[in-house]
């Protein structure tokens, strides 16, 4: 009897990420005497000069092992919302630049292209 050759299965590619860019403002530089955005801060970053209230709860252990296993979760009430949002994160360090690295890190736990239940996001500060 003659074994059927057997295609190698594909490797599930790594996740296609967007990227965050978080910026570290020093107060005094922009906010006025109300702790408001200064106008000329509200306009170069286009942001509206609406409002939203939000209250955020971390769930963790009292000795932190979620944040220690570079997990964070958190449920959050937007003002305005009936429904609370429940959001949990893994992170990977990237380690001198290398983003695929990390992709590939997060894939090798599950998370890759082929499940859409996950978005990936590099988030740079």
């Amino acid at each position: 009897m003659t074994a059927i050759p057997v295609p190698p299965t594909q490797a599930a590619p790594n996740m296609m990420p967007d990227y965050k860019v978080r910026l570290l403002l020093s107060p005094e530089a922009v906010l006025d005497p109300k702790k408001e955005l200064m106008d000329t801060v509200r306009s170069a970053l286009k942001i509206s000069p609406t409002v939203s209230n939000m209250n955020v709860q971390f769930l963790d252990t009292s000795p932190k092992d979620l944040f220690d296993a570079d997990w964070s979760v958190r449920i959050r009430k937007t003002e305005g919302q009936d429904d609370l949002e429940l959001t949990y994160k893994k992170r990977y360090t990237i380690k001198d630049g290398d983003i695929d690295a990390a992709l590939i890190a997060a894939k090798n736990d599950g998370f890759n292209a082929e499940n859409s239940k996950y978005e990936s996001q590099v988030e740079w500060g």
